[in-house]
């Protein structure tokens, strides 16, 4: 990660075709959970054990991005049309977290349909809970791994992501605290060494809800009339991003 970025304050009406945009967002959505639901059924290893590289590797790709998306699940559609936005009209290709969270009990349900049940058949509560914190720590590190290798991360920071408080904002979703805190701790990596890698290469969980502090105040206050001066400078790809950030400075 080279910079950080919060943007408030921004919904639909941004846009000036909604439709649209979500349309080329979802383009790009589609195509990597394609990639992901058909590495499902391949993280079995010869002896009956899972393969946790080839789970973090394939089903969540390491794919090419110029910008990390974080967000609320609530806010999955407007951030779809966002990362469409930033696709059309900079050329920029988008990570959007929230493509892999659904997958997480997907191949949860894999494994306890494998591993996590008794001699009955029934669903063993410790090994559901073992084996969800194998799912949990893969999903994690494979988000960091995505933090790191994007040049920017953009928190989109709705009332849906943040909920407000007479000090401080509190999250309910650990992915979000996870990702924001992790931008704190990833050592700043320079702008040209992304540019050269660019160019070479039976319990109701549901319910719970659990906050979080989160401190955002080391992003950079990305604003929406920020981003139409972005995008009136008629900028591509590296170029656009370059612009991006010499506003901050």
């Amino acid at each position: 990660m080279y910079i950080g970025f919060e943007l408030k304050k921004i919904d639909e009406s941004f846009f000036n075709d909604f439709k649209y945009f979500l349309n080329i967002g979802n383009r790009t959505l589609r195509k990597h959970k394609g990639i992901i639901q058909d590495t499902l059924d391949k993280f079995e290893n010869y002896n009956g054990s899972l393969d946790g590289d080839k789970m973090q590797s394939n089903w969540f790709p390491q794919i090419n991005a110029d910008i990390f998306l974080s967000h609320s699940h609530a806010d999955e559609n407007l951030v779809i049309a966002f990362g469409g936005w930033l696709k059309e009209e900079f050329g920029l290709e988008c990570f959007i977290d929230s493509c892999i969270w659904g997958y997480s009990k997907s191949l949860q349900n894999i494994i306890d349909n494998t591993y996590s049940r008794n001699r009955e058949g029934v669903l063993d509560y410790d090994s559901v809970l073992y084996a969800s914190s194998h799912v949990n720590m893969m999903l994690n590190t494979a988000l960091m791994q995505m933090v790191d290798s994007c040049e920017c991360i953009i928190f989109v920071n709705t009332p849906k992501s943040v909920k407000p408080n007479q000090v401080m904002s509190k999250i309910i979703s650990p992915w979000i605290y996870s990702e924001i805190a992790m931008t704190k701790l990833i050592k700043s990596r320079s702008l040209d060494s992304y540019r050269i890698k660019s160019i070479n290469e039976n319990r109701h969980f549901s319910e719970l809800e659990i906050e979080y502090n989160l401190d955002t105040k080391h992003l950079l206050n990305l604003t929406t009339y920020k981003l139409h001066t972005w995008k009136n400078a008629g900028l591509k790809n590296s170029n656009a991003l370059d612009y991006l950030y010499r506003m901050f400075t």
